[in-house]
């Protein structure tokens, strides 16, 4: 799906992550890493490749000397919007394939897999 964009699900996360960011479309490297759960190292790997495809830049933080704003670039936001609409339609032939009760079983289970992930992270589970 995603990868005959030549983007791995990790970049097209990155991507949407900066989409989700609103206009202009720019995050820290340090609250990118952190919302997908990455170290600075590994985000900057990432990043890396998707500068190297020309789908995001790095640009001085006005707020930090040190830091580093990464922009989503015009061609970023073309490729996540394409891969999105590929994405969407693979989960809807998932989608799909089951029936209602099927699918209030399966929001159930994923439910409790993502309240767990919240709980052993020492989130509050009790929120949602």
């Amino acid at each position: 799906m995603i990868a005959e964009h030549d983007l791995t699900y990790e970049e097209w996360d990155v991507l949407g992550a900066l989409r989700q960011a609103g206009p202009p479309f720019r995050r820290s490297a340090g609250a990118l890493a952190k919302r997908t759960d990455l170290s600075s190292g590994a985000m900057t790997n990432r990043l890396d490749r998707l500068e190297k495809a020309g789908f995001v830049k790095r640009l001085p933080d006005p707020d930090d000397r040190r830091g580093v704003l990464i922009e989503l670039t015009a061609e970023g936001g073309r490729k996540w919007v394409q891969t999105a609409e590929v994405q969407a339609a693979y989960e809807n032939l998932i989608g799909a394939a089951l029936n209602k009760r099927e699918k209030e079983q399966l929001n159930s289970l994923l439910r409790r897999l993502m309240l767990e992930f919240e709980r052993s992270e020492g989130g509050d589970s009790k929120k949602a």
